[in-house]
């Protein structure tokens, strides 16, 4: 092979080479995104709305003197029935500030009767320690936020 001929050689393989590096690099391929199509499992919650648990820190609150504490307890729409008979928390807020304001309640005998409603025992103690009232299977009921909507009192 003659000079002439390799420099030829040589001078199209450094033109193929350099023509390869001026030109564009190729587009980005699109990576398919997958969507699944299948259900969610549905996650077990562990926060289940405890009737009792209300009522205990509701009455617990009374029994402490701290309606502002108790009325966190209870939804706007509470209603008020047996001794008395209303439904809002304004009228509710003040029916506990008049009447319980110097007693004490007890309760006992809570019973779960469906999944937001307990029945209970209830005494009611006035400022001398002397019972002033009673009542057996009040209701007390719970919305799912874990607000009282209902108290019955005797």
């Amino acid at each position: 092979m003659s000079t002439k001929s390799k420099y030829l050689f040589l001078f199209v393989l450094l033109s193929s080479i350099l023509a390869a590096c001026a030109a564009p690099a190729p587009a980005p391929t699109a990576v398919p995104v997958v969507v699944s199509t299948s259900t969610p499992v549905p996650v077990p919650t562990t926060s289940a709305i405890d009737p009792v648990a209300i009522a205990q820190g509701f009455w617990d609150a009374v029994n402490s003197h701290d309606i502002d504490e108790a009325m966190t307890f209870v939804a706007d729409d509470v209603e008020c029935r047996g001794g008395c008979y209303f439904t809002g928390r304004d009228m509710f807020n003040s029916f506990m500030l008049s009447t319980m304001k110097y007693g004490k309640v007890e309760i006992s005998d809570l019973k779960v009767i469906s999944e937001d409603t307990i029945t209970y025992t209830w005494k009611i103690y006035n400022a001398s320690g002397d019972l002033s009232a009673s009542g057996l299977d009040q209701k007390f009921q719970v919305d799912q936020d874990g607000k009282t909507t209902m108290i019955q009192f005797p």
